[in-house]
């Protein structure tokens, strides 16, 4: 990953948002949303990336955990039959 660490940048997707710059086409990853009962247990969350390039969202997806999710994400082949482990060193990790 281009100006950050992939670890750290997956590890924050469990509770932070992230943008990123691929292929000339800016990215907002949604980190894990939780909703709660009224208990405070966590029934869902979600996962969500948008390509603010041509707004569309590419990736979404509800979970019983945020671990999930990412596992979900990492396996999924979002861009033109890619995984983000497949190319992540060509994103670039930007603040916004």
């Amino acid at each position: 990953m281009i100006d950050g660490n992939v670890a750290e940048f997956i590890d924050k997707l469990y509770y932070e948002d992230h943008y990123v710059i691929y292929n000339g086409e800016k990215y907002f990853f949604n980190g894990c949303q939780t909703s709660k009962d009224n208990t405070g247990n966590i029934i869902s969350v979600t996962l969500e990336i948008y390509n603010l390039s041509i707004d569309k969202t590419v990736f979404s997806i509800t979970k019983s955990s945020a671990m999930e999710c990412i596992e979900a994400f990492e396996e999924a082949p979002i861009w033109n039959c890619k995984t983000f482990w497949d190319i992540e060193n060509q994103m670039q990790w930007v603040d916004e």
